[in-house]
């Protein structure tokens, strides 16, 4: 049978106090982290005047507050169909078939109007994030293409510049 000295049982107790420690730390940081979610919408303002938010949960607030919601991984897909869609209206040239586009929840639905003077597009997007359903008249067949022209490629601007 073996004696240790008080010492030794001091700095077992020492190091055991250690293991302690850091192992609650460890678990601290862990059940921390397990709570806090990448944020999964952008909400983007449909009148310019709010930048972009982001939040896990769509509500119909934000629908009241004209509040455009996206999944945030698909914004570089919703720029490029927005790009699109404004270099048809800027090319002046007659509209070919309208394309119609998804992505994650948010669908955009195109159509020509024909008109006297010319043919125009009208575009409607619709969102349906978290059974809210919002939609947005993107293009409108009552204004002219340069103006829709004009909205959109201020749009464009605005989620650009408010991106995170």
């Amino acid at each position: 049978m073996q004696i240790y000295s008080s010492q030794f049982f001091l700095s077992n107790k020492q190091f055991l106090m250690k293991i302690f420690m850091k192992f609650f730390l460890l678990l601290f940081i862990l059940f921390g982290s397990v709570n806090l979610k990448a944020q999964k919408y952008a909400l983007l303002d449909k009148h310019f005047a709010q930048p972009i938010t982001y939040t896990n949960a769509i509500t119909t607030e934000d629908k009241l507050n004209g509040l455009f919601p996206l999944e945030k991984k698909i914004l570089p897909q919703f720029i490029n169909a927005l790009e699109e869609i404004e270099n048809k209206l800027s090319s002046k040239l007659p509209f070919s078939e309208i394309k119609q586009y998804e992505f994650g929840c948010t669908k955009f639905a195109g159509i020509t109007v024909s008109l006297a003077s010319e043919i125009r597009m009208d575009y409607v997007l619709t969102s349906s994030c978290d059974n809210v359903i919002i939609t947005m008249h993107l293009c409108d067949a009552k204004n002219s293409n340069e103006s829709n022209d004009f909205f959109i490629k201020t749009w464009i601007r605005y989620i650009k510049e408010h991106l995170k």
